[in-house]
């Protein structure tokens, strides 16, 4: 997986353990988290994520174009020969010119939309030159991150779930439930209401700009 940080607001994760760095976090643009209505990918910050991206947008027009098609064809046969308006129906086993038609229609169909499939798939088969490898592990229900070359390794849990809530330092606080006192928990941390079910106690730190191997 090629991973080209060029996101800046990934620094944030590493202001809020500083003086003063949950302000400073919050006053920087927050990039990757969900917003009300919105609708789509989050932004791509790596050449495959943009080629993944494209190829999904590409293909959502074509098979969007290809379901108008046969839903109007579909509508036009149901009124067009229905038992009143063909009392009489026409016997017929062949029509070669359409069967033609769709045949070859959807082999180039496929042939361009393999035209560039394929070379994003090969593309993302090309593991670069790496400036930091994190090897990620996902379990249920936190990630583990270690990065070998550093030979550091740690686990990330939801700030919120049974694992990072302690009764006797977080007093009050019920597990998945946002209410004032798990507020104050995830301010303590570094983060506001609207952080809640994507904050952690340990985020992945990463540099911006360089190239990431996860």
């Amino acid at each position: 997986m090629r991973l080209l940080t060029s996101l800046y607001g990934l620094a944030t994760l590493s202001l809020v353990s500083l003086p003063g760095g949950a302000a400073l976090a919050d006053a920087l643009k927050q990039i990757g988290a969900p917003a009300a209505g919105g609708m789509g990918f989050q932004p791509a910050s790596s050449p495959t994520a943009v080629d993944a991206q494209n190829l999904d947008h590409m293909l959502l027009i074509i098979i969007s174009a290809i379901t108008a098609l046969v839903c109007v064809a579909m509508l036009y046969v149901i009124f067009r020969f229905n038992a009143k308006r063909n009392p009489v129906p026409a016997k017929f086993t062949h029509n070669s010119p359409l069967e033609i038609a769709w045949t070859l229609v959807p082999i180039v169909i496929l042939v361009f939309i393999g035209s560039f499939s394929l070379p994003a798939l090969f593309f993302q088969q090309e593991i670069p030159v790496a400036d930091l490898t994190v090897k990620v592990t996902g379990n249920q229900w936190y990630w583990t991150y270690e990065y070998p070359d550093a030979g550091v390794h740690f686990d990330s849990n939801m700030i919120g779930n049974a694992a990072t809530v302690d009764t006797k330092a977080d007093p009050g606080v019920t597990p998945y439930v946002l209410d004032k006192a798990m507020e104050a928990k995830l301010v303590k941390a570094g983060y506001s209401r609207n952080d809640f079910l994507l904050a952690v106690d340990n985020p992945m730190i990463i540099p911006v700009g360089k190239t990431i191997v996860v």
